[in-house]
């Protein structure tokens, strides 16, 4: 693989290349799986994965699809760097109470699990955070990432990234959807431009969607990621 400019990480790890890289894979591996005869029941997904169960479950074509997340990465990847991601071994709440002083700076991005949180925004107060949960021996630990999605930071691309969603045709999910942004099932909202313009912003309620999926009583959990990190982070969230 080339390298990118600062020669240290290839070229798949910058954001307009992971993102639809990461739609393409999980797309294939959900047509191959249902070449075998895998019927799905229900689709969840993770942040860029939300993309591709809405394409599987019908809310928008394969091409407006990837569309969408092209332009998703291109216009974070044209965002200044200088953001970074914290995953935190604690609960959402006690979470919610070390960034509250930093509000203006940090949000939570990802709620993964009871004990498992993800904070996002200006590097110089992830860092403050990160010395006082050390402190407390609350472990952290530093994501690889370009930007600090799902923060403030990304702002700057949500009104040419509205007119891109704009211009996209949306249709009522055909099988069941968990939304990201809810933990629920998705209703009329996420066939709007809104919605996937909200996506970027909100942080991912991945703990809460799988709770959702064990009150509808579905018990065969299948990851098409190009990683099994969710299959970890999903029994964590299950009684």
């Amino acid at each position: 693989p080339e390298n990118n400019q600062d020669n240290s990480n290839s070229i798949i790890d910058q954001t307009a290349y992971t993102q639809p890289a990461l739609y393409a894979i999980e797309y294939a591996l959900y047509k191959l799986w249902e070449s075998w005869g895998i019927k799905t029941s229900v689709v969840m997904g993770h942040s860029v994965g939300e993309y591709v169960a809405a394409t599987v479950a019908g809310v928008f074509s394969l091409e407006d699809g990837l569309k969408l997340i092209a332009n998703r990465g291109r216009l974070m990847q044209q965002l200044p760097t200088g953001g970074e991601m914290l995953s935190i071994m604690a609960s959402h709440e006690q979470v919610k109470q070390f960034i509250a002083p930093y509000s203006q700076k940090v949000s939570v991005a990802a709620i993964n699990g009871p004990q498992s949180v993800v904070i996002s925004g200006e590097s110089e107060a992830i860092g403050q955070i990160k010395v006082l949960l050390e402190s407390v021996e609350i472990k952290t630990k530093q994501l690889q990432v370009s930007h600090a999605f799902h923060s403030h930071l990304m702002k700057p691309m949500l009104a040419e990234f509205k007119q891109i969603a704009s211009e996209i045709t949306y249709n009522q999910p055909q099988i069941p959807l968990i939304s990201n942004v809810t933990g629920s099932k998705a209703n009329d909202n996420i066939c709007t431009a809104d919605y996937w313009i909200n996506h970027v912003r909100q942080p991912v309620k991945f703990a809460r969607s799988m709770e959702t999926l064990e009150q509808l009583d579905y018990q065969i959990f299948l990851e098409i990621g190009p990683k099994p990190i969710l299959l970890g982070m999903g029994r964590e969230c299950l009684s």
